[in-house]
């Protein structure tokens, strides 16, 4: 049993959760079935054609005349991807339509809670919060948008990415973020930037953000796997009380160790929690939507998200 499970609070909401989950969520998983049975036949003959049919067409092409300029490597390439595309087609097309059947209602036993398939967080908001480094392409998956204990909160599935042309001019990607970017809208507002990033030791030259300066801490244990950058060090240090840093290392256990990273703007907290895990996946394509185990993944997942709101304090108006 994890440490999660031993937790008198999440036992007390898992129990209600479980309760919810027979009376509302699990009719309407019950109903999307039918639409998973349908998505997956498509899929089959999508497979049984490509078996039969793409062999074919790549030894045809194999003895045309292409093969003496070479651009026959170029069609076999083209004829692949667009199998490929036409296996995820039926994927695509299924969670399109049956996410947000259940979403909205699964995050509604949080909260107050609006769901987007596809959305992400507002650019500008990334942007502003120094947090990454240069991209010219966001991505959103699952975004979720609403009030939870007070605290208005946006949750967005995001992969920012940077796409340029190397010497030769061929197109090269560099994936700059993905994971899980969480905007708390808090009870204060702050009157500068302060951005916390991730202790890269040796590297932190690089970690410089522009227009700010080096805060420097007391606490040796937050110092040591973060390093904050300010553009008011008074606010910064009023923001980053003892038991704020305290509550942050025990969210970075949380979520074990990984680079989280997270900025103070205006009213607004940004946290940015790398993952490579696919979020929010109630519904699967291959198991049958009725699979608790699904529902429980997604059920922790956002336990986990909100409990980040009293972890913080961030429902409280006074200091942190």
């Amino acid at each position: 049993m994890s440490e999660l499970e031993q937790d008198e609070e999440y036992i007390e909401l898992k129990n209600r959760f479980d309760a919810y989950y027979n009376e509302r969520l699990r009719p309407i998983l019950a109903q999307s079935e039918a639409k998973r049975h349908l998505y997956q036949l498509m899929f089959a003959i999508l497979v049984v054609m490509g078996v039969f049919f793409y062999p074919a067409i790549v030894a045809k092409l194999l003895q045309s005349d292409l093969n003496e300029d070479n651009s026959i490597i170029g069609v076999i390439l083209g004829l692949s991807c667009l199998l490929i595309m036409l296996l995820c087609g039926p994927i695509y097309e299924y969670k399109k339509k049956v996410k947000p059947q259940i979403m909205p209602d699964f995050a509604n036993f949080f909260g107050s809670f609006a769901y987007q398939y596809e959305g992400k967080i507002d650019d500008l908001i990334l942007r502003q919060s120094d947090l990454f480094s240069e991209y010219n392409q966001s991505i959103g998956d699952d975004y979720f948008s609403g009030t939870y204990d007070g605290v208005y909160i946006s949750i967005g599935e995001e992969k920012l990415k940077l796409m340029k042309k190397d010497f030769r001019g061929f197109d090269i990607k560099k994936n700059v973020f993905e994971g899980v970017c969480i905007l708390f809208e808090m009870n204060k507002s702050f009157k500068g930037r302060t951005v916390v990033l991730k202790d890269r030791k040796l590297f932190n030259a690089f970690n410089k953000v522009k227009g700010l300066q080096n805060v420097k801490l007391e606490d040796i244990c937050f110092e040591k796997y973060f390093e904050v950058y300010s553009d008011d060090q008074i606010e910064a240090r009023y923001l980053l009380t003892t038991g704020f840093m305290e509550r942050m290392l025990k969210l970075r256990d949380l979520y074990e160790g990984k680079s989280i990273q997270f900025s103070f703007y205006r009213n607004m907290l940004l946290l940015a929690i790398p993952t490579k895990q696919n979020m929010f996946e109630a519904n699967s394509f291959f198991r049958s939507n009725l699979n608790k185990k699904n529902t429980d993944l997604v059920f922790n997942q956002f336990y986990t998200i909100f409990s980040i709101v009293k972890l913080l304090k961030l429902n409280q108006k006074i200091g942190m």
